[in-house]
């Protein structure tokens, strides 16, 4: 009974707060729009060349489509989680809209889930445009589509939590940007944007299985060929995910 009451009251609010929130997105979606575009348009771009979806000897047989499917999936999550969802919430804390939110019945758990549930929203839809549409441009889909969703879920999750971490911590806008934009690069180049990660010497690769991208990405590229995702890349996700969520709501103040 004390659980369900305080889980009750951890979550009051959350369903004002998913519909009011939920308005407010649709009122300004240019931003949504934009975060979908690109890696939508560039996996569509890679799936229409013949030779991206060839398997290569250099990328351990691997295709250059399906390496970078999986990236543009991690890209795409990183930009929803890392950029958009603490400039929200850093912008409501500097306009004081936070502050007016403390004197309604509204947790800070249901204001930073709500946000989670309707950024995990955009990421689902993007993803699954990035998989689906390059279908029609001749490209496969992941050969475990099960197996892909799992490491999507587990990768968006631990992408969520570092966004809340972001917003919990940083007080100014045009800080918790900075902060989003340099820690965006370092996620991507451990995801193997710009490094591929089958060439990465041993050490490098270790460092990236760690990461939560790069765990990621890893996860992902099982999907894409055929396996099930390792263990031991979703443990890690799940840690990182598990955890980083606690100290956000921790950390989360309303001023």
């Amino acid at each position: 009974m004390t659980v369900s009451v305080a889980t009750g009251r951890a979550f009051r609010g959350l369903r004002p707060l998913l519909v009011s929130e939920a308005r407010l997105m649709w009122r300004n979606p240019m931003l949504i729009v934009w975060v979908g575009v690109l890696p939508i348009l560039a996996a569509v771009i890679l799936a229409s060349i013949p030779a991206t979806r060839q398997p290569a000897e250099y990328l351990g047989g691997q295709s250059w489509f399906g390496m970078y499917q999986p990236l543009l999936v991690m890209f795409s999550t990183v930009m929803c989680s890392v950029q958009i969802l603490p400039d929200v919430l850093t912008r409501y804390r500097e306009r004081g809209i936070l502050k007016r939110l403390q004197t309604t019945p509204a947790s800070p758990v249901a204001l930073l889930t709500a946000q989670a549930i309707l950024t995990f929203v955009i990421e689902v839809v993007v993803a699954a445009l990035i998989v689906l549409l390059p279908l029609m441009a001749g490209a496969s889909a992941p050969a475990n589509m099960l197996g892909f969703v799992i490491a999507f879920v587990f990768s968006a999750l631990a992408m969520l939590a570092i966004g809340m971490v972001l917003a919990a911590v940083f007080r100014n806008n045009k800080v918790a940007a900075a902060a989003g934009t340099a820690l965006f690069f370092v996620l991507q180049f451990f995801a193997g944007l710009w490094w591929p990660r089958q060439n990465m010497p041993d050490w490098m690769r270790s460092l990236s299985d760690a990461s939560p991208t790069g765990a990621s990405v890893g996860a992902l590229t099982d999907a894409v060929e055929g396996a099930w995702p390792s263990w031991i890349h979703l443990a890690i996700l799940l840690a990182w995910g598990v955890g980083l969520s606690i100290i956000a709501i921790r950390l989360f103040r309303w001023d």
